[in-house]
């Protein structure tokens, strides 16, 4: 399979072995010419099967043998991640909501209810929609941080092709009562550092590491501690936007 797709504003060709790349980004097929190209072989596949043995290992869970078809997939996007952060463009692990013209990045460890929390945002504001419920891309545009859609979104597949300016990046864990503060910068880089695809070179790493310091220039950052009760929404909404 040959094709092209566009994100984050960047043309990219993808030759691939399986057409379930191709199926999987069907919103986003471009008919311009490219950027660059990434090409997977069998090697890419087996790379992300070992990789995720070994993840299923660490976190104590059992393995799943996924589809080549699959696996090509992740490796795919990965090839990806890394060509974009030579334009600006780099992959973090998080939901994005759009509202009124801004986006909202909300990031956490897995299992604590971004997914959940997303969906109230859904349930509670009419004009609100996930433009990426799992890795969306991140571009510096003017000196400012746009949230954009991939199709690489999680289980849900929750995604749209488009992009807002992010406003605010919020860290989600659980507590007792609804209750959002805002973060230092300082506070919260650890965790975005866990939370970017960090590749293996050291030359690439650097960069994703400049582009996370430089979030701090035209993000706020948030604390959420949630009880996954649905008024959350507009605790967080308010308190991003300082009501």
């Amino acid at each position: 399979m040959e094709f092209t797709v566009k994100l984050a504003e960047v043309n990219i060709r993808i030759i691939s072995i399986y057409d379930e790349v191709f199926v999987l980004c069907k919103d986003y097929i471009t008919e311009e010419p490219p950027a660059f190209s990434v090409k997977t072989s069998n090697s890419d596949i087996d790379f992300e099967r070992e990789k995720s043995r070994r993840e299923a290992a660490y976190e104590h869970r059992p393995y799943i043998d996924f589809a080549d078809s699959y696996l090509e997939t992740l490796a795919v996007y990965r090839k990806i991640a890394v060509q974009l952060l030579n334009y600006g463009v780099f992959l973090m692990h998080g939901a994005v909501v759009g509202l009124d013209g801004k986006a909202y990045l909300f990031t956490a460890p897995s299992g604590v209810g971004k997914t959940t929390h997303t969906q109230f945002w859904l349930q509670t504001f009419q004009n609100a929609f996930i433009i990426n419920g799992d890795k969306p891309l991140l571009k510096y545009k003017n000196d400012t941080v746009y949230a954009f859609g991939s199709p690489w979104a999680g289980k849900e597949a929750q995604n749209r092709n488009t992009s807002l300016p992010l406003c605010a990046i919020c860290v989600l864990t659980r507590g007792k009562e609804n209750i959002i503060e805002p973060i230092d910068f300082n506070q919260i880089y650890p965790l975005l550092i866990g939370q970017v695809y960090r590749p293996a070179d050291k030359e690439n790493l650097e960069k994703t590491m400049r582009y996370i310091n430089d979030l701090s220039k035209s993000v706020k950052f948030y604390l959420l501690r949630c009880n996954l009760d649905k008024n959350a929404a507009n605790v967080a909404y308010d308190g991003m936007n300082n009501k």
